[in-house]
């Protein structure tokens, strides 16, 4: 046990990590890296889990004398035997443009039915929804064929985020392609370029790397031509096409008042197979690395039972909305579900809340019954999340978040 400092143990990409959080520093020559003021211990797996000592006791002393912390014999790691300790290397920093990739302008959301799942998720609580019935779209190439394309669409705000519900009407396109292979859900996330020219470099950006474009095409809006573009990101990063957006008239103004809490999304999240192999799909188009932590949470409940579902979670944290990736490694569990259904893809999005069980009453009472339940307790954070089952009016589910305020 550690005294004046605390000690989390978390796994992620086939790695063990004992994360330490001191009040300064940490000591180089004994192999751990200083990382704003947390130290991580890292070390190799083998064959079987284990008490990493040894090497502990020798720096031991140097640690209690450095840190002004004491020590126990040993520190229990959730690792395998250790050759060494070894510094874990940053995370590679995002390279692409963030003034395009760090907010997400709008989340494209295709279904079979519009108006079916509009209308409840405006019981729920979104206001001001606008539904455009039928727009053409001719000027449309679909996996390099022109493919001119109607649906019916609608549109809604959270937290300065427009939604764009689709309905596909009439020709081949990605909307189609993905309601026959996914079911409803959220097709893709869209990020504004400021210029036809910097839609032309980015293409060229993730051409030269490996993704082409699916689909891309125009409308004609007020001051000018819109543009927009998908990219064939879904197969290898983890269900979600990204798409790059040109518009000349860009929104202005406040966001929409939706009911509480359904004013601001503090995080995307995303069900795949391999946190791992989704990692490394996106690093190599420069958004960076995925630290990733094995969640056990506490205080489970999977559909009103007790629930034993652990995961991988994977983050990136540097967007103006959080990502998380999750990868489930004991079932049963929502994740499972989602899977079975739809295959990788978007999950759900989160919101804060101030009172958990006030609020879980709340959505419940406008139809929108709690499905998974846990928390988590850690020495820096402690809290709840509770899982609101809104899968079957558009395929994505609410996820409710309680943050438990930490004394100093």
């Amino acid at each position: 046990m550690l005294t004046g400092t605390s000690l989390r143990c978390f796994e992620g990409g086939g790695i063990s990590f004992a994360r330490l959080t001191v009040p300064e520093f940490c000591i180089p020559d004994i192999g751990i890296a200083t990382a704003d003021a947390e130290c991580y211990a890292r070390a190799d797996l083998g064959a079987f889990a284990g008490v990493a000592l040894g090497g502990v006791t020798r720096w031991e002393g140097k640690m209690r004398k450095a840190l002004g912390v004491t020590f126990c014999s040993a520190i229990l790691l959730t690792v395998l035997p250790a050759t060494r300790l070894r510094a874990v290397p940053d995370e590679p920093k995002p390279t692409v443009d963030l003034s395009i990739y760090r907010h997400a302008v709008h989340i494209g959301w295709v279904v079979n039915d519009l108006d079916r799942v509009v209308g409840y998720w405006e019981k729920l609580g979104l206001k001001n929804v606008r539904r455009d019935g039928v727009r053409e779209f001719p000027d449309t190439t679909f996996r390099g064929k022109k493919t001119p394309v109607s649906m019916k669409m609608a549109f809604g705000d959270i937290g300065g985020v427009m939604i764009e519900w689709i309905e596909p009407v009439q020709g081949k396109s990605v909307y189609n392609e993905f309601l026959q292979a996914h079911g409803d859900g959220v097709q893709h996330l869209a990020y504004p370029v400021a210029s036809p020219e910097q839609l032309e470099e980015q293409l060229k950006y993730f051409k030269a790397r490996g993704v082409d474009v699916v689909q891309r095409g125009s409308w004609q809006a007020k001051t000018g031509k819109g543009l927009f573009a998908y990219l064939d990101t879904a197969p290898r990063g983890g269900g979600l096409t990204i798409e790059l957006v040109y518009d000349p008239d860009p929104r202005t103004g406040a966001a929409s008042e939706n009911e509480y809490p359904f004013n601001k999304i503090t995080q995307y999240a995303f069900c795949v197979h391999d946190d791992k192999k989704v990692s490394a799909f996106y690093e190599g188009l420069g958004f960076g690395g995925m630290p990733i932590d094995h969640s056990v949470p506490v205080n489970r409940l999977y559909r009103g039972q007790p629930g034993k579902f652990e995961m991988y979670l994977g983050w990136w944290r540097w967007g103006d909305v959080t990502f998380e990736w999750i990868q489930s490694l004991v079932g049963p569990s929502i994740y499972d579900e989602y899977l079975k259904k739809h295959g990788e893809g978007f999950h759900h999005l989160a919101f804060n809340v101030k009172d958990m069980d006030e609020a879980v009453k709340l959505l419940e009472a406008r139809g929108a019954p709690a499905s998974q339940t846990g928390g988590w307790d850690s020495p820096t954070s402690k809290g709840r999340f509770a899982y609101m089952d809104t899968e079957p009016y558009g395929g994505v589910t609410i996820e409710l978040l309680w943050n438990q305020p930490m004394t100093p």
